[in-house]
């Protein structure tokens, strides 16, 4: 993954962020396939919009990756205003189920993970996030490894 430089009429530079969020109550909201995709949809579609490219993404059942590009224009908390904020619209009106689940209207957990990307280069961190495995999946097959052995 070659990531450039951007830059604007008087700045050159890079800001790569690792983004992290989870639904309040940290609930697994997200387990159902079809909801996953969805909140791809809507993220990448947020992406194009504010032009705030994802260098990778992974929604689990309980929280969200992003690996992201975020224009010098724009603040952390801005990008998380649109990630949050836009995805938790789409959701609620795409599910309305979610409504019994969150009735104050919140979807999403007011916490939040960041971290600028600059010591440790944009491939470790692309590999991490999309090499994500549910921990179900993972203590499955931890148990099937110490059955086998067994």
């Amino acid at each position: 993954m070659n990531i450039d430089l951007v830059s604007g009429s008087h700045a050159i530079g890079q800001s790569l962020y690792h983004l992290e969020f989870c639904p309040k109550y940290r609930y697994n909201s997200m387990r159902s396939e079809h909801v996953k995709i969805f909140l791809e949809q809507v993220f990448r579609k947020i992406s194009e919009k504010y032009k705030i490219p994802i260098l990778a993404m992974k929604v689990m059942s309980d929280h969200v990756h992003l690996f992201v590009d975020i224009p010098p224009k724009y603040s952390i908390s801005q990008v998380f205003q649109y990630f949050k904020g836009i995805s938790a619209h789409e959701v609620f009106e795409s599910f309305p189920g979610f409504r019994m689940r969150y009735p104050e209207g919140h979807f999403w957990s007011p916490g939040k993970f960041y971290r600028s990307i600059g010591v440790v280069n944009p491939e470790t961190i692309a590999n991490y996030i999309e090499n994500q495995v549910e921990s179900e999946q993972k203590m499955k097959t931890e148990k099937q490894i110490i059955l086998e052995f067994s």
